[in-house]
């Protein structure tokens, strides 16, 4: 899912496996929200097995094979493109206006992709694949030549790229095994390396403050600065006034303020803040 136009008229764009993307007004309105527009965003999707823990114990057991990452996007607000990759070998990139196709970049991988970022001032789209590399396309190239650099220092599923916005702004990615890696544009080697926990399930990335979230399927999720200390520790706890989280398939950082939101597999979404709670 990606919330578009989060200062405007906000609308809710969803993308499901079978490559159909779909845009929703009134979306907060349980009783009647209204669809746009759909269009089918990838016709050409592999047919593959997927599912969170899948995929998980599959990265983690590099002896059998890998599954599938559906449908996976990433919303460029300034120019209103949409970049949409998951189980095909190319990047598609929409005009959401014209819902007009603008260019396919092939990934020049076998495997699937499974996490894009994009960076509208340096027309950069970083793409973590399912075999632990992390590349790099400069879109206002030709598609033989856009692939300007491949990050091969992660041996197992990508769970999450960041670009940073910034002029001098690094790749940050993260692997199932845990390793958060931040990479130089120009140089295929990692500048600094930070070792979280393993059975990694989601990361996100806060736009504005020093930090960023890790949420594993052992019920487990840590927020750390940069420099790989620990912030905080928000764990599953037994016994009868314990505090009960399952296993983490989401995270997503408030844009501006210290408030982290958490989807577990059990169905329930939690929202956590920096900020004590007046009662």
């Amino acid at each position: 899912m990606e919330y578009l136009n989060g200062h405007d008229y906000s609308l809710l764009l969803t993308a499901t496996d079978d490559g159909a993307l779909r845009i929703w007004k009134n979306f907060a309105d349980q009783r009647n929200p209204e669809m746009v527009t759909a269009w089918q965003g990838l016709s050409d999707m592999l047919p593959t097995t997927r599912g969170l823990a899948r995929r998980v114990s599959i990265s983690l057991d590099r002896s059998k094979g890998q599954g599938g990452s559906g449908m996976v996007v990433d919303w460029e607000q300034e120019t209103g493109l949409l970049m949409t990759s998951g189980d095909v070998r190319v990047i598609r990139i929409w005009d959401t206006e014209r819902e007009m196709k603008v260019q396919d970049i092939p990934t020049g991988a076998d495997s699937c992709v499974t996490c894009l970022s994009c960076d509208s001032q340096r027309s950069l789209i970083a793409a973590g694949l399912g075999d632990g590399s992390v590349r790099l396309y400069d879109r206002r190239m030709g598609a033989n030549e856009c692939r300007v650099m491949t990050y091969r220092e992660h041996s197992s599923w990508v769970v999450k790229v960041h670009l940073q916005k910034q002029t001098d702004g690094k790749v940050i990615s993260v692997s199932v095994d845990g390793d958060v890696r931040f990479f130089e544009l120009r140089s295929p080697d990692s500048v600094n390396v930070l070792q979280t926990v393993k059975g990694l399930t989601a990361l996100d990335i806060h736009p504005q403050a020093n930090l960023f979230a890790c949420g594993s399927m052992n019920q487990f999720i840590a927020v750390y600065n940069s420099s790989g200390d620990v912030i905080s520790n928000i764990k599953y706890y037994d016994g009868f006034m314990g505090q009960r989280i399952g296993a983490i398939s989401c995270l997503a950082f408030h844009p501006y303020w210290p408030h982290l939101a958490v989807g577990s597999n059990d169905y329930y979404m939690s929202i956590y803040s920096a900020e004590k709670r007046l009662r």
